[in-house]
């Protein structure tokens, strides 16, 4: 599982990026002692025990930065991953070759790969606005890109269920490598940057909830 980088945001935020290439028993025996394996990995298709296990193996690589407790990785009644010590927090992300996890000691974070291909165009209509259709104008890197940063908003806001059509909203900057985003929902708007940049035909964005991320309660 050859690491891709590792790079320390923040001071209390880090990102790291596998490429997955080992065997599910490979997987299993290089996780912590501790781990707890889900009730449902053995039912699961090969390819997605793989994504599992190396998602859950980068997770407690990176979490040797900030702590040496065996910490036990859960799940809320939203489906986001945490740990129960407070204060850190962190996102998973995994593709058939690629792994990537956010961890953060002080902020909320998300993140998402994707590969870069035809099939966000195939369901461009259902996540992307008619402003945002203007701004990929179908081509497959920009829509792959809009759609992940879509993904990244949606882990990092996980308090209730969105439509990505009308709840999370994307747009350029002038900066390099970075998109707007924005959560909006009845009387709550919330923006958000979002970083991206591509690694072996994959796009990868991630946002972390600083407190200068803009907030709006209308």
């Amino acid at each position: 599982m050859p690491l891709l980088f590792t790079k320390r945001l923040l001071p209390h935020t880090s990102l790291a990026l596998w490429q997955l290439d080992e065997s599910i028993d490979e997987l299993l025996l290089a996780l912590p002692g501790h781990v707890t394996l889900s009730p449902d990995l053995a039912q699961a298709h090969p390819k997605r025990q793989r994504e599992w296990l190396a998602s859950r193996l980068l997770v407690y690589q990176l979490l040797q930065q900030f702590t040496s407790q065996p910490l036990v990785l859960e799940r809320d009644a939203f489906g986001k991953p945490y740990f129960s010590e407070p204060g850190l927090h962190l996102s998973i992300t995994h593709a058939p070759r690629m792994v990537a996890v956010i961890l953060s000691a002080a902020c909320e974070v998300g993140i998402d790969i994707e590969p870069i291909g035809p099939k966000a165009l195939k369901v461009a209509d259902k996540f992307l606005t008619e402003d945002e259709k203007g701004y990929t104008a179908g081509d497959p890197l920009l829509t792959s890109l809009y759609w992940s940063a879509k993904e990244t908003l949606y882990k990092l806001y996980s308090r209730k269920k969105l439509i990505f059509k009308e709840n999370l909203h994307v747009a350029p900057t002038i900066a390099p490598n970075v998109l707007h985003g924005r959560v909006q929902i009845q009387n709550f708007v919330k923006l958000y940057q979002i970083y991206f940049n591509t690694y072996q035909e994959h796009v990868l964005t991630y946002s972390i909830d600083t407190p200068t991320s803009l907030y709006e309660k209308r």
